[in-house]
């Protein structure tokens, strides 16, 4: 499932990096910068056949990042959950793996207009690494059209409103996995994006995502997005090849746009083995081999308030050509009042020849 992406649900959105240069030690932690989140989620979802399940949890987070002490700052972040309620034994666990975390313990380096270096437990997000990592990342900014990051982790954790880890989790045994993503625009309306990932003894995938931004009227924009990505076993065996094509458009508060994504005969699943941006909220199948998958969505938003919709179809799933998945989701977001944010979640799913089944999740955050 996809974490809960509304406001400031999502832990990594508290990220602070303080800008004031502290004179001391004591004045880096005196004047360090404070945020946190206090939460309440709940989830129901009814598979045919089978009984209702669900909870409901309250959840509050704190992070803190010191001044820059000659370009150092510590930062720490702690995440607790309890639960409220639940339909069956085992239903909040299933997705609170823990009900506290240390999601967050690191130290950054903060160069002079270059970029910054982290090591220690801190967010990330890029197109196949996600959430919480334990490793080493640096962000580089050589120029002023190109952006670069790379690092290494050897742990990763899923820590939000809605799931949470049972602790940082080995990635590739204890040999960990290596990334680099270049951003680099050539040209004001394209960005290139080649990246690769290396896990020693499960897959080494490079890829390549190109991104076309045009205003072709004072009031319609339109995005064309183009990504493919291949995975090789350790051995250089063809392990699974995935393109994904995307076209939006954006015309005042309201946005629309189709997609397509294929994976081949051997899947796509080692590439989704730590993140994934699938645009669904559930998208169980795209991955699988032989996989071809089409979308549609529809969006708009007014002062607080945000709407999005989305229908898709994933057929010859195995390559078996009478299976197939159909999903739709439905996803309502409004501002009640400054920094407490409400997000509504429908998802339906038509899984042949599994069981169809549908979830409704609501989650309201306040963020200081």
């Amino acid at each position: 499932m996809k974490r809960i992406t509304c406001g400031v649900a999502t832990a990594g959105l508290l990220w602070l990096a303080p800008m004031t240069a502290a004179a001391s030690i004591n004045d880096a932690f005196a004047n360090g910068e404070l945020a946190g989140q206090v939460g309440l989620y709940g989830i129901t979802a009814k598979e045919k056949g089978s009984d209702r399940a669900g909870f409901i949890s309250g959840s509050a987070a704190l992070e803190y990042e010191t001044a820059p002490f000659h370009r150092l700052s510590l930062g720490f972040g702690a995440w607790g959950t309890t639960r409220l309620t639940q339909s069956n034994d085992g239903d909040y666990q299933a997705a609170i793996a823990s009900d506290a975390i240390i999601h967050q313990a690191f130290v950054r380096y903060a160069g002079d207009g270059w970029g910054e270096i982290i090591a220690g437990r801190h967010g990330i997000d890029l197109e196949w690494l996600n959430d919480y990592i334990h490793g080493v990342s640096a962000q580089l900014t050589p120029l002023e059209n190109l952006a670069l990051t790379f690092g290494w982790a050897n742990r990763q954790a899923v820590v939000g409103i809605d799931e949470v880890s049972e602790s940082f989790a080995k990635m590739n045994g204890s040999k960990g996995l290596y990334f680099f993503d270049l951003q680099y625009a050539p040209l004001e309306w394209l960005t290139v994006n080649p990246y690769y990932y290396h896990a020693t003894d499960i897959y080494r995938a490079p890829g390549l995502k190109l991104t076309a931004e045009f205003a072709l009227s004072d009031r319609l924009d339109s995005t064309t997005m183009l990504q493919y990505v291949s995975s090789k076993t350790p051995s250089g065996v063809d392990d699974g090849d995935f393109l994904w094509l995307e076209q939006s458009f954006a015309m005042g508060d309201f946005a629309f746009g189709a997609g397509y994504m294929q994976a081949d005969s051997k899947g796509g699943s080692n590439i989704a083995s730590f993140g994934d941006q699938s645009p669904f909220e559930y998208g169980n199948n795209i991955f699988d081999p032989d996989a071809k998958t089409w979308y549609l969505a529809l969006g708009y938003e007014w002062k607080a308030l945000s709407l999005a919709a989305l229908y898709g179809q994933t057929d010859d799933i195995g390559g078996a050509a009478n299976a197939k998945a159909r999903e739709f989701n439905l996803v309502a977001g409004y501002g009640l009042y400054e920094n407490l944010d409400l997000e509504l979640i429908y998802a339906d799913v038509s899984n042949k020849p599994l069981a169809d089944f549908y979830s409704i999740s609501l989650g309201l955050t306040y963020s200081f």
